[in-house]
């Protein structure tokens, strides 16, 4: 079984037509479980790493956990926008130049970047992927 996002057209027509080929349901499904993946690990950043309160007091005592490292680094990541400038630099290097790699990386970076407070530019991020995804 197969999703065909181009239309009637299949096989050689849709190639000289220039029409997308069609997708097999294995990849449509890994690009669904990537996807999944990614907004289930940002949700367990947001909501068990960086909002709880309890997290911020441990960490901002001197002797702070070893993983208040691992968590600041997340925070900081959130502070300097990097979720939503990877994924904006994804989508847009995957739209221009059609890189498979800086398709996924928009892809999950976006995702991300939507739960984790950088909204602004993973949407745009997201949408310029999407506009590469039919052909990634």
């Amino acid at each position: 079984m197969s999703i065909s996002p181009s239309g009637p057209l299949s096989g050689a027509d849709a190639q000289a037509a220039g029409e997308v080929a069609q997708w097999p349901l294995s990849r449509v499904a890994l690009w669904i479980g990537v996807g999944v993946g990614a907004l289930v690990l940002a949700s367990a950043f947001r909501y068990l790493l960086i909002e709880p309160h309890d997290m911020g007091m441990a960490c901002a005592d001197t002797g702070a956990p070893a993983w208040c490292d691992a968590r600041q680094a997340v925070v900081m990541m959130h502070i300097w926008k990097i979720w939503g400038w990877a994924g904006l630099a994804g989508g847009a290097l995957g739209l221009a130049f059609g890189w498979r790699p800086a398709v996924w990386i928009g892809f999950v970076m976006s995702l991300m970047g939507l739960v984790l407070y950088n909204a602004d530019m993973a949407a745009v991020g997201l949408m310029l992927t999407c506009l590469r995804l039919p052909r990634a």
